[in-house]
């Protein structure tokens, strides 16, 4: 599939199913999916991510198994510039081996990891009826999530996007917006705490639900600021030296749902002094049982909430699975019928 198709599909992509793909990795990813079943295969492997360098670029090869899909992402890193970050992810057959897809992943990473926000605010929001959304950030993953969000909750009738200084990509981004939801205020704040070009504190005090979107290695806005009741998603931050808040706003939330416990405490700034069992995984609030509605039920019931998630290889699973086959209901694939046949001698 190429970009193109790709982007065609997500256009119109089923929210709801995206929404639910992830949350069946998640329960899976919880629940020991990782240990070997009878037959000795584990449901759910993701294995080190590996990375071989050129003088140009870094590439990223991120293979994963979902209980019965494999595939591998492939993303290069420029080291200057660059066009964003090329990806693909290669889908395969768990019967033969062979190839069954080929797609374009440039913006399937932050659509995976939108839905995995919403998922989170659904599993653990105090509120369902959201008005205020502000993004820190204006790349693609603003993009998706603010999609996800506006779309998911039609509550919502403000959304501010934060940047650290106007670029033609947050521009075109706030423009955009604006043109798919016409019922939504949208706007664009300048704004370095704890230097500001905009009332920051008023946007953040009257935000329902606040996503952090940067490389940032300090605070992007007071932990005072947070009302009761938000619920932040922090996305950021892959290193022990990045942090995108408070450690205040950690503190407040208590205990913290994450993507992976062992993940997070490893690789997210803001958890490194965070004790281990304060770390909740989202798989294990989502798994429909009556444990997990108790634990959703104990997180809604805290002063703020938040979900820290540095990604998982099973999402990518997820999102590229569901991608190919609408893509393949709608005939948006391209088809190399004659790709693993024998040539002429």
């Amino acid at each position: 599939m190429s970009r193109a198709q790709a982007d065609a599909v997500l256009a119109d992509l089923d929210l709801e199913a995206a929404i639910k793909g992830q949350a069946d990795v998640f329960a899976a990813y919880s629940a020991g999916g990782t240990k070997p079943g009878a037959d000795g295969i584990a449901p759910i492997q993701t294995p080190m991510r590996h990375v071989l360098a050129s003088p140009d670029v870094n590439m990223l090869f991120m293979p994963a198994r979902a209980v019965d899909k494999t595939s591998i992402k492939i993303v290069s890193v420029p080291k200057t510039g660059g066009d964003g970050l090329p990806g693909s992810t290669v889908i395969l057959d768990e019967v033969s081996g062979r190839v069954r897809a080929i797609i374009n992943a440039r913006r399937l990473t932050a659509f995976r990891n939108a839905a995995g926000s919403v998922l989170s605010f659904r599993a653990v929001g105090k509120t369902q009826t959201p008005r205020r959304l502000v993004l820190f950030g204006a790349g693609g993953q603003a993009d998706a999530h603010a999609l996800f969000f506006a779309k998911v909750y039609p509550s919502i009738k403000e959304l501010v996007v934060v940047s650290r200084k106007t670029t033609p990509r947050s521009t075109a981004l706030v423009a955009k917006l604006s043109k798919l939801f016409p019922a939504v205020a949208v706007s664009e704040g300048i704004a370095s705490y704890p230097d500001t070009s905009f009332d920051l504190a008023g946007t953040i005090k009257d935000a329902d639900i606040i996503v952090t979107m940067t490389s940032s290695t300090k605070a992007l806005f007071a932990a005072a600021d947070v009302k009761a009741g938000a619920h932040i998603v922090l996305v950021g931050s892959y290193k022990p030296e990045m942090r995108e808040v408070e450690d205040a706003l950690i503190q407040r939330a208590g205990n913290i749902l994450v993507d992976s416990a062992e993940a997070c405490g490893h690789e997210a700034g803001e958890l490194q002094n965070v004790a281990g069992d304060r770390l909740v995984e989202i798989g294990a609030v989502v798994a429909g049982t009556e444990e997990a509605k108790a634990l959703g039920e104990k997180f809604a019931a805290s002063d703020i909430t938040v979900f820290k998630s540095v990604g998982l290889g099973v999402q990518d699973v997820a999102i590229a699975s569901l991608v190919l086959d609408q893509a393949e209901a709608k005939g948006l694939v391209s088809k190399i019928t004659d790709y693993d046949a024998e040539g002429e001698e």
